[in-house]
């Protein structure tokens, strides 16, 4: 793990310069550049989080899908603890899923992050392949450049493992 603590908050000020692009190749239900002045931030994070994911596995980005939505703390008991009394008021979910083409398989990635508005409840999770990733579970949002290289540090490092792993 790159940020024991889980409350690094990875950006830098380049993060807020850089803007990216989707190949007219990729599926996706949001805008491919940043044309529209205003645009949505999390769309550029989202499109940062492919374009940066696909250059670190060495992979073709396929699909990106974003989402967001405004859940009550009982409607999601998996990121408020005490469900029942709390008083945090509506959580902003919002979730990007990537699929990546690599040699003989695809990688899929899906990255949520969430608030309450006075920040009772927040944080960043990242699962590949369907499995969480419980060690990376965060406070801040890492950049996606950073996002990138955690997905190719463990996407990596679960290969390593298969191949050490003796088959029958």
């Amino acid at each position: 793990m790159l940020d024991p603590t889980g409350k690094i908050n990875s950006f830098d000020r380049f993060d807020y310069m850089r803007s990216y692009v989707l190949p007219d190749t990729v599926e996706t239900n949001i805008p491919r550049d940043r044309s529209r002045p205003g645009g949505y931030g999390a769309h550029e994070y989202a499109r940062g989080l492919l374009v940066e994911t696909a250059i670190r596995l060495q992979a073709r980005p396929e699909r990106l899908r974003y989402s967001d939505h405004e859940w009550s703390c009982t409607e999601r008991w998996d990121i408020c603890p005490q469900p029942r009394s709390c008083d945090a008021g509506p959580i902003s979910l919002c979730s990007v899923t990537l699929d990546l083409a690599i040699p003989f398989t695809t990688v899929r990635v899906a990255v949520s992050w969430f608030r309450t508005a006075h920040d009772h409840h927040m944080g960043w999770r990242l699962a590949i392949d369907g499995e969480p990733i419980g060690e990376e579970n965060r406070t801040y949002s890492p950049s996606p450049r950073y996002t990138g290289a955690l997905v190719a540090w463990h996407h990596h490092a679960a290969l390593e493992a298969r191949m050490r792993t003796p088959s029958r």
